[in-house]
């Protein structure tokens, strides 16, 4: 069974109208290489300053005019700078087999009226395995086109039911290099995540960000940004094959509990402690508990090294610099690392005396576990914050990004929210929680069947770092590399064997990415 990408792009510059959505697709498919695709791109972009000149650009005519023009057209020529990176997304999504759509928000949502032909978008979004969402930045934040869809989607309840579980990924356009991409980003993440999506950024081969980041200003400017491009076919590619995993998952169940790790990073008085103790103790999750906590470890502070990890070795080896007696991280490295869904703790109080917090300097050690070929890819991780009324400390949004990085799979944060103690939303927590176990089973069946075969593409790019681009470039031609990379598709078929049944409910599928 294929999979479908669907392509969303939230610009009201947008080329592409009706018909030349398809017509985008079909010429995209017919790209054979990423050198004709960019020379493709280039263009229709350079189509698309064409237009803007012959609509009245050449004139000076105000933009409301020109604006009018543009509109005249087929809608069958040229892309926009955020259609650009999107298109470059969805090309490489269809490298991997998936079939692809592109559809502009402009259509549905147009700059005056009611929205409109919602049920197409609606139809898309219900047969769609992955989302990719590409926007221009506006100060920082996503365009209002990106909020209408996310305003719409929130009060469908059919639609949120469908994405449950789907996968997105999103693409920004900024004028600057520094124009507010990332926060464009995260924003958008924060908004799919607590729709339901399973959120990712770009895929390892680009470093693993927070998605698409692209670089222009000027109209048709989009194509000479090749980061903007890569990270932007990055994005494509995770999406795609995350919704590969989600797609192998189906006929395997676990035959055993997810093995869930709780990392208490910030705590007071234990609070957070005791609580995820009593979710454990209470019998409600049927998971394998591992709890750690660290607020109060003594953990070294990361020293940045330059060559990190030290070594290319198997995953089990513990490989950071820092050898200190009383760092926690030797001791603990193997338990970490074995697991199939992570859920870091942190407690927030107005009040902090006697706060305990090890959240920043755990979170900058885990480098070398993030450089070390990405141990964490594509693990379940869902924040947990128990914060007192008026905190206000974002633990959420930190957790998020950060583990996002590790190229996981992020699941919607949950906050339990406490007034002089007791919690205000257990229910809501609890329920988050059963959804928690519940996509582990998922991604961990799919990953363990998608590791059996190959794990190549995992293999952390040092882009920025001189000397450990050179290093990175000996250890290629090691034949350590290739035993980590042997260790870790051995050990995924040991536990497909140990670990997962046939589900007699669903045929097993074979994913085309």
């Amino acid at each position: 069974m294929r999979l479908k990408v669907v392509g969303l792009s939230a610009s009201l510059r947008n080329a592409r109208r009706g018909g030349g959505n398809h017509q985008l697709v079909a010429e995209l498919l017919a790209q054979p290489s990423k050198d004709e695709l960019v020379n493709y791109l280039k263009q229709q972009a350079s189509i698309h300053l064409s237009q803007f000149v012959e609509a009245g650009r050449s004139q000076m005519l105000p933009f409301d005019e020109l604006y009018k023009n543009l509109k005249k057209l087929k809608g069958d020529r040229g892309l926009s700078n955020s259609e650009i990176v999107l298109a470059a997304a969805l090309w490489s999504a269809a490298q991997l087999g998936a079939d692809i759509e592109h559809h502009s928000l402009s259509e549905f949502f147009p700059e005056n009226g009611k929205a409109k032909d919602l049920d197409k978008l609606k139809e898309a979004l219900l047969s769609a395995d992955g989302l990719l969402l590409s926007s221009p930045v506006y100060f920082g934040d996503r365009g209002s086109l990106s909020q209408s869809f996310t305003d719409w989607l929130r009060q469908d309840s059919e639609v949120l039911r469908a994405v449950r579980g789907k996968v997105y990924g999103g693409l920004a356009v900024g004028a600057k290099r520094n124009g507010g991409q990332e926060t464009t980003l995260i924003y958008q993440l924060l908004d799919m995540v607590q729709c339901g999506y399973l959120g990712v950024g770009n895929d390892s081969e680009t470093t693993s960000q927070y998605g698409g980041t692209g670089w222009a200003g000027d109209i048709g400017a989009m194509p000479k940004d090749d980061y903007g491009l890569d990270t932007s076919m990055g994005t494509g590619r995770r999406v795609t094959r995350v919704a590969a995993i989600l797609q192998m998952a189906q006929g395997h169940t676990l035959a055993d509990r997810p093995k869930v790790a709780f990392w208490i990073l910030q705590d007071k008085d234990n609070r957070a402690r005791r609580y995820v103790e009593k979710l454990v103790e209470s019998g409600r999750f049927a998971i394998e508990p591992h709890i750690h906590f660290l607020a109060d470890k003594k953990i070294v502070r990361c020293l940045a090294c330059d060559v990190c990890p030290t070594n290319v070795d198997l995953d089990n080896v513990y490989r950071c610099i820092i050898k200190s007696k009383s760092d926690a991280f030797p001791g603990m490295h193997e338990q970490l690392i074995d697991v199939d869904a992570i859920v870091p703790v942190t407690y927030c109080s107005t009040q902090r005396d006697g706060m305990m917090s090890q959240y920043q300097k755990f979170i900058e050690r885990t480098r070398y576990l993030r450089r070390g070929d990405y141990i964490f890819s594509d693990i379940l991780c869902a924040p947990l914050v128990l914060e007192d009324l008026g905190t206000f400390e974002n633990m959420q949004i930190r957790m998020l990004t950060s583990m996002l990085r590790h190229h996981t799979i992020i699941l919607k944060p949950i906050t339990g929210y406490l007034r002089q103690g007791a919690l205000l939303n257990e229910d809501q927590v609890l329920a988050e929680l059963d959804e928690v176990v519940a996509q582990a089973r998922r991604t961990t069946a799919g990953r363990l069947v998608t590791y059996a075969s190959k794990v190549e593409h995992l293999k952390y790019n040092p882009v920025g770092y001189v000397l450990s681009a050179m290093k990175d470039e000996e250890d290629q031609k090691m034949q350590r590399r290739r035993d980590m990379i042997e260790s870790r598709m051995e050990h995924a078929r040991r536990m497909v064997a140990l670990r997962l049944l046939p589900d007699a409910t669903q045929p097993p599928h074979r994913a085309s990415a």
